[in-house]
């Protein structure tokens, strides 16, 4: 009755034992991407590489354009309300220099991660350089030669412009805009005031409350790999009790879990970018200008294939581990084996 007994709390003991195994799998695969998410993702490194190898500055005039566009159409001057996206987009370019875009993308950036890491509470980019430049002999050029850029005025269209400038967007005969330019360059002066000093790269709703719950989901993400370590110790209660079934128990779930996490992770990056950006479209309303969409996609798989990649080689060396672990146990099995063939010979011998 006492073996009974013992066979049956054996048993129950083996079940949990595989129960932990199954769990120890299944917490491993998310540790490894979850930690190197953590040590990656939140790094403004990889970031800057990816946009300067994809020249993601040269783009940014698009972003400001919907930016300027967007504050212009509430503005009470006229040539500022006709203008549109693609029309600041323009002005932008003329006016920014390459190292200055850099120079304001890269703030942007520190601004985003001075934000995830608890620096700031409202990351801000500067527009101070495109006021200045817009309010200044640069302005009026950039401004000129986007009306040259215009269909020519229709007589209607001058008289309107005789009335009041800035009333159409068309191009004017020489004489009429050469008069026109103290005009335009009041109006622009009024409209580089009415541009804000500085755009928050947040929404308004609660982001506070945003921040809180990401500061939680990066603490889980660093604690992550204590989950497999406390599976793996139940295992061991529960079933190690000698060297071989330590080599056994352990082998096999690092062996599986390396295995899948190592497919995973040298594989699984554009279908995770994939499932980000559907989840992005469905659940979100966002304004990208199309040339910015690539240049998403680009930056959103080179970091992601930087955080996978890791956790695909870490995963190979926990295969490697387990792996090693059953050949050890195969070697111990053969050992005990030809013990007991050589015992058994013996004893035929005596007999």
């Amino acid at each position: 009755m006492k073996r009974f007994a013992n066979n049956v709390l054996s048993a129950i003991a083996k079940i949990i034992a595989f129960i932990f195994a199954i769990f120890f799998i299944a917490t491993t695969l998310a540790a490894l991407f979850l930690f190197n998410t953590e040590r990656i993702a939140f790094n403004p490194n990889p970031y800057r590489v990816a946009l300067a190898n994809d020249n993601f500055y040269q783009s940014l005039p698009s972003i400001l354009g919907l930016v300027l566009a967007k504050d212009a159409s509430e503005s009470n001057m006229p040539f500022a309300r006709h203008l549109t996206s693609e029309n600041w987009t323009t002005i932008a370019q003329t006016l920014l220099p390459p190292e200055q875009l850099h120079s304001m993308t890269e703030e942007a950036i520190t601004q985003i991660f001075a934000y995830l890491n608890n620096e700031t509470s409202d990351p801000q980019v500067s527009l101070l350089p495109l006021k200045q430049r817009l309010s200044s002999p640069a302005g009026l050029d950039a401004a000129i030669n986007l009306i040259h850029a215009q269909p020519d005025c229709t007589a209607e269209q001058l008289a309107q412009l005789t009335a009041s400038f800035g009333q159409v967007l068309c191009n004017p005969p020489k004489d009429t805009l050469n008069l026109a330019k103290p005009i335009l360059q009041s109006q622009l002066n009024v409209i580089a005031t009415q541009i804000p000093d500085q755009i928050s790269l947040l929404g308004s709703d609660s982001p506070s409350l945003r921040l809180r719950n990401l500061r939680f989901v990066r603490f889980v993400m660093q604690l992550s790999p204590l989950i497999p370590l406390a599976f793996l110790f139940g295992i061991t209660i529960f079933a190690v009790r000698t060297f071989k079934g330590w080599l056994a128990w352990w082998g096999w779930p690092f062996l599986i879990a390396g295995v899948i996490a190592a497919i995973s992770g040298f594989n699984g990056a554009p279908l995770l970018r994939t499932a980000i950006e559907n989840y992005i479209l469905r659940h979100t309303q966002l304004t990208i200008p199309p040339e910015l969409t690539d240049v998403a996609r680009t930056v959103m798989d080179d970091v992601l294939r930087k955080i996978f990649q890791p956790a695909g080689w870490q995963a190979l060396i926990l295969a490697c581990i387990g792996l090693g672990m059953l050949g050890v146990t195969f070697l111990i099995s053969q050992a005990e084996k030809n013990r007991r063939i050589k015992r058994s010979e013996a004893e035929t011998q005596i007999l």
